[in-house]
């Protein structure tokens, strides 16, 4: 092993073992001033909410591809252009219903629960989420649903994804739109070049953790999901994503995206060949994005030579959600130029 591999595994390590006793004192703290309140326990969610069994956004399939059953929601015309949506974390399919709606007027639209996340399978192996899985997933989906071309939306982990499915099955796509994440090239080269980055990617450390994370979010009846969503989800959508992430081992392969990705050893899709055409794809950014900094845009458009970048006023981390018109808007004249 390589003195670079010795070196980023120790201050991963060191990191993660910093960030987790920050974490353990905040659970101290809350266990000696709030002694009766049994934080640690997670309310019982035997049925979905009604957003959840409503048939507004779409209608559940369930498909086998690379060997783990995926669940997704569809609606549309099957017969039109095929968009497939891929959420990022901590979500599912609900993310994207705004975009279900809208786009099913023009589009055979599909959001796919990834792998280890909703209803689709959840594979215990921790190899089992290297990306190099989640990319082979959506090419094999689209394959199963009998197309060979198809435009491709997606957010946060599922963006970081997609970024490596363009530069290997770019022939497969008619467009992309990522939104909020870089590729992990981009994102490891600014974790240890950009102060700002660094600060931002502190829970990815923490994330190396074994259990703790996990019990971490699912503290005080999961208030991760308030906090994160609250502002600009009603009270019951928020208790879509609660309902779905407190079922038993529901945060577990989620988080294992970091740990299996994380490591020095992870390996990474080269860029695309910069001397031919790409095909065009748009970036969007919440300007108030407590995660992903925007110098992300440029360094992504120096890497796909046909890319747009534009950055969603006053929104955070969650555009698709925070202010789905301004997106929806973005995406249509994105995609309805020549």
């Amino acid at each position: 092993m390589s003195l670079l591999k010795v070196t980023f595994g120790a201050i991963a390590w060191s990191l993660s073992l910093f960030y987790s006793i920050r974490v353990l004192f905040f659970i101290a703290v809350q266990f000696f001033t709030k002694p009766h309140s049994k934080f640690w326990v997670v309310k019982k969610r035997p049925y979905p909410p009604q957003c959840l069994q409503k048939h507004d956004y779409g209608v559940s399939q369930f498909i086998t591809v690379n060997g783990v059953k995926l669940h997704y929601v569809e609606n549309g015309d099957p017969s039109k252009p095929l968009m497939i949506f891929v959420h990022g974390f901590p979500e599912f399919w609900f993310s994207w219903r705004y975009q279900l709606k809208e786009f099913s007027k023009d589009y055979w639209v599909i959001a796919v629960d990834m792998r280890g996340y909703g209803e689709s399978d959840k594979p215990k192996d921790l190899s089992a989420y290297q990306v190099s899985n989640m990319v082979q997933d959506i090419k094999e989906l689209v394959i199963a649903l009998g197309r060979k071309k198809f435009t491709l939306v997606a957010h946060d982990w599922g963006a970081a994804i997609c970024w490596e499915f363009v530069s290997q099955h770019m022939d497969m796509l008619d467009k992309y739109i990522m939104m909020d994440a870089p590729s992990r090239g981009v994102a490891r080269k600014l974790i240890f070049s950009s102060k700002e980055q660094f600060k931002m990617s502190w829970y990815m450390f923490f994330f190396q953790m074994p259990k703790l994370p996990e019990f971490f979010i699912r503290m005080n009846d999961l208030k991760t999901f308030e906090m994160a969503l609250g502002k600009h989800c009603t009270p019951e959508e928020v208790e879509a994503f609660k309902y779905t992430f407190s079922k038993k081992g529901a945060l577990t392969p989620p988080i294992n995206y970091y740990r299996a990705n994380f490591a020095s050893t992870s390996k990474w899709t080269p860029n695309p060949p910069k001397d031919i055409p790409h095909v065009p794809g748009l970036y969007l950014l919440g300007e108030n994005d407590l995660y992903i900094s925007k110098a992300t845009g440029e360094m992504l458009q120096k890497r796909f030579n046909n890319l747009e970048f534009k950055i969603i006023p006053g929104t955070g981390h969650f555009v698709q959600q925070e202010n789905p018109d301004m997106v929806n808007k973005l995406m249509r004249e994105f995609l309805e130029k020549k």
